[in-house]
């Protein structure tokens, strides 16, 4: 999936400002990041299948770690509240005014990092990116402090005259000093930046093309040489998503567009391929056995149609038209009974025979009973479990269905009882 990442300037939006912007199109493991410069009407145009990131820099972020109340997680309505009045004596300006993110996994954080920036600045920013047609859809910080078992990250960017380098730390936050600054201390590697000697030999160096002599200079040997701007590779990677509060979209157009990645990455991801040809072979695999099945089915059916039919026009060779054999045969066979005067099942004779010799010792017959063609109804007859068992067994070898009925037993031929 393609990712446009935009790096917001500290400065206010303005029809000359510039955003440095990359565009990744390889998979993760191989990405690039080409930098590039563009007014925000000139940006690149994203599609369906892209991702816009929004960079917040960091120097427009200030961290701090906050004690959160126990339970306020199961209160969101009332979290920003909360961050406002722990960190209104941190912070150097009114909390309303500042945007307040915190970290994702803080409900399972004893203490979790908040990141601090200008409301009114990145709001701004990303009014201007969405009158660009550029809705973003996730904003995530430059340098953050990492997890708390990672070791300490030192990152230099720009150059000698206008370069920063950045320290994040995993339990103090992001920091970071001027080159000029520095360059001008007299201090220690270590103690320029703030650390032990122990955490600046512990952590890992880095530093874009323009500022690895310097930092080799200042921090000694060790600096890894880094692609310009290939750090936001790391940001737009990481777990951040600074879009909280008063910046968040609705619940479900966020979910939406979550689902809308990660279709897209499972669609046009090479990695998935492999897959994608997998689900496509399964699914027409399926789609050729349900009609292969079905097919052989049919046939099967309009076989036994048709030896049903053949059947009834050998037995009974007047009938001319077919439409429903068993039940045409079953009709046949009853008008042949009754012209021969022979008892059916359904006849009262044959249905008292069969209850006499069905009662078991000791049961008499019931005095009441009602009849229709088909069915029996017995009245004020109460036999106890093990006669009624007895009975119902006896019927059933017969042929006949034996069941109870509000306050009546009911039998009738089994071919005609109801479930």
């Amino acid at each position: 999936m393609r990712t446009l990442i935009i790096q917001l300037p500290t400065g206010l939006p303005s029809p000359g400002l510039a955003y440095a912007h990359g565009r990744v199109e390889a998979e993760p493991g191989s990405r690039t990041l080409a930098l590039q410069w563009a007014a925000a009407a000139l940006l690149p145009a994203t599609d369906r299948q892209s991702e816009t990131v929004a960079l917040v820099p960091a120097a427009a972020l200030s961290w701090h770690r906050v004690d959160l109340p126990a339970g306020l997680h199961k209160q969101a309505q009332r979290v920003q509240a909360a961050l406002q009045g722990l960190l209104e004596d941190r912070l150097l300006d009114d909390p309303e005014h500042l945007h307040l993110a915190l970290q994702t996994n803080w409900t399972n954080t004893t203490r979790p990092w908040v990141a601090v920036c200008d409301r009114a600045w990145l709001s701004a920013h990303l009014n201007a990116l969405e009158q660009a047609d550029l809705p973003v859809h996730r904003i995530v910080p430059e340098l953050s402090p990492g997890a708390a078992s990672s070791p300490v990250q030192i990152t230099g960017l720009g150059d000698a005259d206008t370069g920063w380098l950045w320290v994040s730390h995993p339990e103090r936050g992001v920091w970071g000093q001027p080159w000029t600054a520095l360059r001008q201390a007299g201090l220690a590697p270590h103690e320029r930046l703030g650390l032990t000697e122990a955490e600046q030999a512990q952590s890992t160096l880095q530093a874009e093309p323009a500022a690895v002599a310097l930092a080799t200079e200042l921090l000694g040997s060790g600096v890894r040489l880094m692609p310009p701007a290939q750090h936001w590779l790391a940001a737009a990677d990481g777990e951040w998503d600074l879009a909280q509060f008063g910046l968040r979209a609705t619940a479900r157009s966020r979910q939406l567009k979550n689902w809308q990645r990660t279709a897209s990455h499972l669609w046009h991801s090479p990695a998935w391929q492999a897959a994608r040809w997998g689900l496509w072979l399964v699914l027409a695999a399926q789609l050729v056995g349900i009609n292969a099945w079905a097919w052989k089915t049919r046939a099967d059916w309009q076989a036994q149609q048709n030896s049903w039919a053949q059947v009834l026009r050998q037995t009974f060779p007047q009938t001319t038209l077919v439409v429903d054999a068993p039940l045409q045969m079953a009709q046949q066979v009853e008008r042949l009974r009754q012209g021969s005067a022979q008892l059916g099942a359904g006849d009262l004779e044959a249905m008292l025979t069969a209850l006499g010799q069905a009662l078991p010792p000791g049961l008499a017959a019931p005095r009441q009973w009602t009849f229709q063609q088909g069915q029996m109804r017995l009245k004020d007859f109460q036999p106890d479990a093990a006669q009624q068992q007895a009975l119902q067994q006896s019927l059933s070898a017969q042929g006949y269905a034996w069941r109870a009925q509000g306050d009546s037993w009911l039998m009738s031929p089994s071919k005609e009882a109801k479930p």
